[in-house]
């Protein structure tokens, strides 16, 4: 048994509940901290748990702001803001996306103008590429 809570006391998933447990959110305090949480992480590339994490957070943050009336910060900003967004901490243009993804690069300009629905495949290209819930795509 103790070689087993080793190997977990490795895992990156554990370290970040160990460092801002996941429960609900109750001040405007626990929501900045676990906003800037949020935001530090969601650049890493992070392991499946640790993107589970990020959903649970972010259900979390969200949860707060529609009780406390704050403005729904995640759900005001639309999948081309965020992927723009992504883009620009990676210092990383709309063609070098495409290519990375594997998309043409117009049909990805064309979905970011909102001239062209997000195809499924760019959603599961986009999403696993850039960190993003596919959820945010559909909305």
């Amino acid at each position: 048994m103790p070689e087993v809570v080793a190997k977990m006391s490795d895992d990156f998933s554990l370290q970040l509940v160990q460092a801002f447990p996941l429960r609900r959110i109750s001040t405007a305090a626990g929501h900045s901290q676990a906003k800037a949480v949020y935001l530090r992480l969601s650049d890493d590339k992070l392991d499946r748990g640790g993107r589970a994490y990020l959903d649970v957070m972010a259900d979390l943050i969200a949860d707060y702001e529609r009780r406390s009336g704050d403005a729904n910060e995640l759900g005001t900003v639309t999948a081309a803001e965020l992927v723009r967004h992504r883009l620009e901490q990676r210092g990383m243009s709309v063609s070098a996306l495409a290519r990375a993804a594997g998309m043409s690069q117009s049909n990805l300009s064309e979905m970011l103008n909102g001239t062209r629905q997000w195809s499924k495949s760019a959603i599961r290209s986009l999403s696993i590429y850039l960190g993003i819930r596919a959820d945010r795509f559909l909305a």
